[in-house]
């Protein structure tokens, strides 16, 4: 897994590439940690991720949480395998996927 983070329209966004599972987990959410106690929002684009985890579901709930009192955190770019998961475990009606 390799993560890119850049800013769009004035937002940090994390665009993690790969699978985030039990390997890849404590880079991604370090990453997802750092930036949501530095920003009041974050995107996390989705676009290159081939699989998520039950921990990567934990990290994304993590961070979700840490920002829920700030502006919050937006996911984009999910494909239909991961939203899939999302689905199955109710999280899509806990995060804010476009």
């Amino acid at each position: 897994m390799t993560i890119k983070v850049f800013e769009e329209n004035g937002a940090p966004v994390i665009a993690p590439e790969g699978k985030i599972d039990h390997v890849t987990v404590k880079e991604f959410e370090s990453k997802m940690n750092e930036l949501g106690e530095k920003y009041d929002s974050l995107v996390l684009d989705m676009a290159g991720v081939e699989y998520v985890s039950s921990a990567a579901l934990r990290a994304i709930l993590n961070a979700s949480d840490l920002l829920e009192e700030k502006n919050g955190m937006v996911l984009k770019n999910v494909n239909n395998k991961v939203m899939e998961i999302f689905n199955i475990t109710g999280f899509t009606d806990y995060l804010d996927i476009r």
